[in-house]
């Protein structure tokens, strides 16, 4: 975009246009466009397109997000078993914002819960919006479940907030969960707001990370929740944060055991001579003293086949008295075609 003009600048546009200098007329399009000067461009790095923005807080952060997810899917679990529904949990985006935004964006609606985490600073929020607060209330009231999600457009009573508590208190075993691989935390509900103007764990202007997730009732979509909490109060374990992905890395040593437990199974190696091809009917009318023609040449090399794969190559002879046959390299032909097989 064109840079905006100063005030001076407009004054001087002015007054060359009142002088004459400048012409309203509309341009002539039968004349040449002078030539536009290049717009500086930046090498962009491919590798690095999963970078967020500055407002993420994924980038501020590092693997805040492996956390999150993790907690989603306890969460969902919880409900689950709680609700007898199926639930389901997904997180959505991190942002950062100042406090005070971050409670206006709830447009004073739903719920929102005050928690403590020791030994962390400052504590956090988490915030059920109207549907989803309505959704879980009629669930927990006894609705059928062919009822849609509703809802509806007031203001959560006294004891609506009471109820909604044992969920909200359900929150606190589960982020614990998620956050062990950081550190252990002790997570405490210490009250439930429907008035979000006595809300407040730090000052307005500071600055927090505000992730949402979409709560999906049997694969619809029954509400939207939001956690807040200060960056302060994570910023600590910023390197904590950025070893998360090598500890989780080293955990996941399956592979590494799947494959040594592979290397000790045993398994079939045949050193074939020759293929033949017979029927039954000649099978059933071999007698002792005949010979079985395998058209096979002792020059060439045998076929090794493990597990009725041929794998290698090589020729036969004896060690120590007993028969061996030396590799010579790998087998191309599936079946064994250089032996001349019918």
């Amino acid at each position: 975009m064109e840079p905006i003009l100063t005030k001076q600048e407009i004054a001087e546009l002015l007054a060359a246009i009142r002088a004459g200098r400048i012409s309203t007329d509309l341009i002539d399009t039968d004349r040449p466009w002078p030539p536009r000067q290049a717009t500086p461009a930046s090498n962009l790095d491919l590798f690095k397109v999963y970078e967020r923005f500055r407002t993420s807080g994924e980038l501020r952060l590092p693997n805040l997000d492996i956390i999150l997810d993790s907690f989603a899917r306890k969460f969902s679990t919880c409900l689950t078993n709680v609700m007898l529904r199926n639930f389901g949990v997904e997180r959505e985006d991190i942002a950062t914002t100042d406090f005070q935004q971050s409670l206006l964006d709830l447009n004073s609606q739903g719920a929102v819960g005050i928690y403590s985490i020791s030994p962390l600073k400052y504590g956090c929020l988490f915030h059920f919006d109207t549907l989803m607060a309505f959704t879980l209330l009629e669930i927990m009231l006894g609705s059928s479940q062919s009822n849609e999600p509703l809802a509806l457009n007031r203001n959560l009573t006294t004891i609506e907030i009471s109820l909604l508590k044992s969920v909200m208190d359900d929150i606190c075993t589960e982020l614990a969960n998620a956050m062990r691989p950081v550190i252990d935390i002790r997570v405490l509900l210490s009250k439930v707001e429907n008035n979000f103007r006595l809300v407040s764990i730090v000052e307005p202007d500071t600055e927090v990370l505000v992730t949402r997730f979409n709560i999906r009732l049997a694969g619809e979509l029954c509400g939207q929740m939001r956690f807040i909490i200060p960056y302060l109060t994570l910023e600590p374990l910023r390197e904590k944060f950025k070893a998360l992905a090598t500890i989780t890395q080293g955990a996941n040593t399956w592979t590494d055991q799947i494959v040594q437990e592979t290397m000790e199974m045993e398994t079939l190696a045949v050193a074939r001579s020759g293929l033949v091809d017979m029927t039954i009917r000649e099978i059933l009318a071999l007698q002792p003293g005949d010979i079985v023609d395998l058209q096979y040449n002792p020059d060439q090399p045998l076929t090794i086949l493990v597990e009725d794969q041929p794998l290698f190559q090589a020729i036969a002879g004896e060690r120590n008295g007993k028969k061996a046959f030396h590799v010579t390299g790998t087998t191309i032909n599936r079946l064994g075609g250089i032996h001349g097989n019918t």
